[in-house]
Parts: C-alpha cells; structure tokens; sequence
C-alpha cells in the first residue's frame, strides 16, 4: 500500500531490482495518486521481494528509496513530497 501524505500529486511509481537501476513502467499506470489518498501496488510477476522504488510527482520532482522490502505482508509505504 502506498500512502501519499504529502501536499503533491504522484504521478509514477517505478520499480527496479535491488540496486540495479533498471526502473521499468509505473506501477500505477496512468492514475494519479493525489495528497491524502492511498494505493494498493502490486509488482510484476516474478519480481524479487527487495527493489528499488522512484516516485514521481507531478511537479517533476521525484524520490528513490533503495531496498523497499515488497513482499512485506501489509506493509504501508508512507511519502511525503521532496522540498523544493
């Protein structure tokens, strides 16, 4: 679950194996994931439990978090917006 508890809007939320840098497609397509709401993410099939996670905000600034541990059964990801 990935819950937006900052004042911007995520736009993508991208994924890549554990510190290899190979972000592929967002996770959460085209939807936006505005301030106050949350969103299930599920991965790719045959995805490793630990990856890498960017996410995007639709000022253009974006976040990485290496290691997140997907497989974490209820595990809730809480961003925040980056300071300008």
């Amino acid at each position: 679950m990935l819950l937006n508890q900052g004042p911007g809007t995520i736009v993508a939320v991208e994924i890549s194996p554990a510190g290899q840098a190979r972000f592929g497609p967002s996770l959460i397509g085209r939807v936006e994931l505005p301030p106050g709401n949350a969103l299930h993410l599920t991965p790719p099939s045959g995805s490793a439990c630990l990856n890498d996670l960017r996410i995007r905000w639709s000022d253009g600034r974006s976040e990485e978090r290496a290691r997140e541990d997907l497989c974490q059964a209820q595990r809730v990801l809480r961003v925040t917006s980056p300071p300008p």
